[in-house]
């Protein structure tokens, strides 16, 4: 309960203080808020899995969330890449992967990481399969807004353009950007899930996780950031949404053990459908009624999380303690 409240009044402060005061649009700054107050609870209630080796990866990520902050509302410390990517913060997320790759070479390291699910996991032959299934019912979902009339490409149809951008954005996100995705996928894949799942079971778990991910996201649907001008239908199309999705995730999750899988999935999903998809496939003509990100593109997404919900992993009796 302190997470969620603490989460949710941090998210919507910030929200509130950028539209009053007019302050620029920081991408990714609310995704920070979910794991750092999971990391900062971890600490107040003197969690087991506080080892060394958490700790490492957690003190990289809580130095790029203060100065991603920093760099984005105040202004660069060492300049910005392109006139855009600050340098420093940019440089912590790389040698924050780095290390994190590192202590998953070592087995006495990986051990230490295991609790708070930071290790690589097991099972990783689905790293390839359930990412290329989600992808790929993405890819198809978006090309449907195009061949149904439901969208046009801002540029022109070229999905060759589109693979290389995808390719090329993704290893570019991964790189400077995998704060962001851990920041909510940690608090909600890792902190909460872990309680909910422990409580409710995994069914009610994942239901409920849902709803509170997609309700957290309504102040920048209110805002026009996601499904812009549909500040009720939006609402509950994201809801919807992050029930789909969170099922995939969280599914990736329980079969791994690690937040890394649904860190790359969240991945997937921002730059699948993102400017890429809009400019060299097609545009939504209307965010809610359409394809991708629409709730027809979650439609199908939702066959993919209905096959996922048959497996045993989802059980109460198969659901461990919170480790975190």
């Amino acid at each position: 309960m302190v997470f969620l409240i603490i989460t949710f009044a941090a998210t919507y402060l910030l929200q509130f203080v950028v539209f009053m005061f007019g302050l620029k649009s920081v991408s990714g700054t609310d995704m920070l808020i979910p794991a750092t107050v999971a990391i900062m609870c971890m600490f107040i209630f003197k969690s087991k899995a506080l080892t060394r080796e958490t700790k490492i990866i957690f003190a990289f990520f809580l130095v790029y969330t203060i100065l991603y902050f920093f760099e984005g509302y105040v202004s660069p410390i060492m300049g910005s890449l392109g006139g855009t990517l600050p340098l420093l913060s940019s440089i912590i997320a790389i040698l924050g992967l780095i290390t994190a790759i590192i202590l998953n070479l070592k087995k006495k390291w990986r051990k230490g990481l295991k609790p708070a699910k930071l290790f690589i996991g097991k099972n990783l032959k689905f790293y390839i399969i359930i990412p290329v299934i989600y992808f790929v019912l993405l890819f198809v979902s978006l090309i449907l807004n195009y061949v149904f009339g439901l969208g046009v490409p801002g540029k022109e149809f070229n999905l060759t353009t589109y693979f290389m951008s995808f390719i090329t954005l993704t290893i570019m996100y991964g790189l400077l950007f995998w704060p962001t995705f851990f920041g909510e996928e940690f608090g909600w894949r890792v902190y909460l899930q872990d309680r909910l799942f422990y409580l409710f079971g995994g069914y009610k778990g994942v239901l409920i996780l849902g709803i509170i991910w997609g309700v957290w996201h309504s102040g920048t649907i209110i805002l026009g950031m996601n499904y812009p001008g549909q500040p009720v239908l939006g609402n509950i199309a994201m809801i919807f949404g992050t029930i789909i999705m969170g099922i995939i995730f969280s599914y990736a999750v329980l079969k791994t053990g690690s937040v890394w899988i649904a860190v790359l999935l969240h991945l997937i999903t921002d730059v699948a459908g993102g400017p890429a998809a809009n400019m060299f496939i097609a545009t939504p003509l209307d965010s809610v009624f359409s394809f991708g990100p629409g709730i027809y593109g979650m439609a199908i997404m939702a066959l993919f999380a209905l096959i996922l919900l048959k497996s045993n992993l989802w059980k109460k009796e198969n659901i461990p303690k919170p480790s975190t």
